[in-house]
């Protein structure tokens, strides 16, 4: 459930979109490299290794390792006092397991010899083969230490995903350790539109990615203490050489240098998924109006239902029992008892949910603007929200979808329906499911369109127009109002 973690972050993150954001921001060149914090939201494990020899350094110059296995940095390992019976160090794919048991042991032999267990703040060190089962760390420290980790002759990995340029392992800006990359801008770029978009997709829409990415990291640098972003959807997800394709690559060069602008300046350029046929107001969905950020139709949206993975961003449904939706937002911080009730209490124009009220057996709570989205799990705020008594419902064998849904939800099968097949090679005959008939609990359907927030430039609805034979200039000047394409000067 981290995404859900993400969401709210981003809903923190974006809350209060400047009013006059873009004219604080000069037209300058951008960087020839950017800073990328590809550890999320924080991590205690980083396992980092390379495609070819890793070199690991401090901030001071002292070289910490020089070779090819991984190394794994850690907070807040556990250890017995005495070094000569440091806690075992194994490699996967058993490593929590023999962590756990090895933890155990050290307790018992603390017991026995009347050793301290400690925790070791900050550790680095080499995963080996096993051979050596106390192996000491090759660096340890009662804070979290700035490391440089390059490649030579090959590319940088974390937690299993190759990235292209060098790592700091540093704090965020909570103190947290994360794992930064940086990276060429162009190659960051790129990665950045196959990690948003299917890199299959036409050369329009991935160039119409390129400029609004462009344009995002345009008015975002700096943000940060130890980075310049993060590589999620708190700002542009980003997945290192995974999102790279020959065609990503060609968007980017294709549009090299160019923004959105309006008046002169960069403009916000957000963008989501899927914005159900029309997109909405910035302030409906963040706290300021932005002259570009106006609600136009999206027809384009529909090229989803084509897609075997995509059409669920157009349609969708998500359905609770009430004891399951008490469980739900009641890990999100809401407490009102057995939920009874969700009101929609304001729409906004296009339709989506402005404000909602959960009313349960001991309280409600107020739900405002995009929020709604986080508490109830839902692809957008462009929603109804229906409640189901107690029914039956008739699934066909072939759709597995729909029966893992019916499962979750706690549906009991009445009736299996079947037919009898006839092999002429053989004279048994064998029964063939055709479907099921479910009972159904009464529960909360929620039915909506869309993926994201639906302010700015719909993904989907770019593929659409795209296939369609707009421009790339076109998209962007049909879903940011005003604007004009510019080029930047420099690299």
């Amino acid at each position: 459930m981290i995404w859900l973690a993400r969401i709210l972050v981003v809903l923190i993150v974006f809350a209060a979109l400047p009013q006059r954001a873009a004219a604080r921001t000069p037209l300058a060149p951008l960087p020839t490299t950017i800073r990328v914090n590809i550890a999320l939201l924080g991590t205690t494990y980083a396992k980092i290794g390379s495609t070819g020899s890793l070199t690991v350094t401090q901030d001071n110059g002292t070289k910490l390792y020089e070779g090819y296995a991984r190394t794994v940095a850690r907070r807040g390992v556990r250890r017995l006092a005495d070094p000569s019976h440091a806690v075992i160090n194994l490699p996967d794919p058993d490593e929590r397991r023999n962590r756990a048991t090895q933890l155990r042991e050290a307790r018992l032999q603390a017991k026995l010899e009347d050793i301290p267990i400690v925790t070791v703040p900050f550790e680095f060190s080499v995963e080996g083969d096993g051979s050596d089962p106390i192996a000491a760390p090759l660096f340890s420290a009662q804070q979290i230490t700035s490391l440089h980790y390059t490649a030579n002759g090959g590319l940088l990995t974390f937690n299993g995903r190759a990235f292209r340029g060098t790592f700091d392992l540093t704090r965020d800006d909570e103190g947290d350790m994360i794992v930064v990359n940086e990276v060429d801008t162009a190659a960051y770029l790129a990665s950045v539109i196959g990690s948003e978009e299917p890199t299959t997709w036409a050369a329009q829409a991935l160039a119409a990615q390129a400029i609004a990415a462009r344009t995002y990291l345009s008015t975002h640098l700096d943000r940060h203490r130890n980075y310049d972003l993060e590589g999620d959807t708190r700002d542009q997800e980003y997945d290192g050489i995974a999102g790279e394709a020959i065609s990503t690559v060609r968007a980017v060069d294709r549009t090299a240098g160019m923004i959105a602008t309006y008046r002169g300046a960069a403009i916000e350029a957000l963008y989501s998924a899927n914005a159900g046929g029309i997109t909405e107001d910035s302030e409906n969905v963040y706290a300021n109006a932005l002259p570009y950020l106006r609600s136009v139709p999206s027809p384009g949206d529909d090229a989803a239902l084509a897609s075997s993975w995509g059409h669920t961003s157009w349609e969708w449904t998500t359905e609770f029992t009430a004891p399951q939706l008490r469980s739900y937002i009641g890990g999100r911080g809401i407490d009102v008892g057995e939920p009874q009730r969700i009101d929609l209490v304001r729409l906004t124009d296009t339709g989506r949910v402005l404000s909602a009220k959960i009313v349960g057996s001991s309280g409600s709570r107020d739900i405002g603007k995009d929020a709604s989205r986080y508490y109830f799990g839902l692809r957008s705020t462009l929603f109804t929200v229906t409640t189901r008594p107690e029914e039956i419902e008739y699934v066909d064998a072939s759709n597995a979808e729909r029966v893992r849904q019916l499962e979750s939800l706690g549906a009991r099968v009445e009736r299996t329906f079947t037919m009898g097949v006839r092999d002429p090679d053989r004279a048994a005959q064998n029964l063939r499911v055709l479907g099921w008939q479910y009972r159904l609990p009464a529960r909360f359907v929620f039915t909506g369109k869309g993926y994201g927030h639906g302010v700015g430039m719909s993904q989907w609805g770019a593929q659409g127009m795209a296939l369609g034979g707009k421009s790339a200039e076109e998209i962007l000047k049909h879903y940011y109002i005003g604007i004009e394409i510019t080029t930047l000067a420099g690299p």
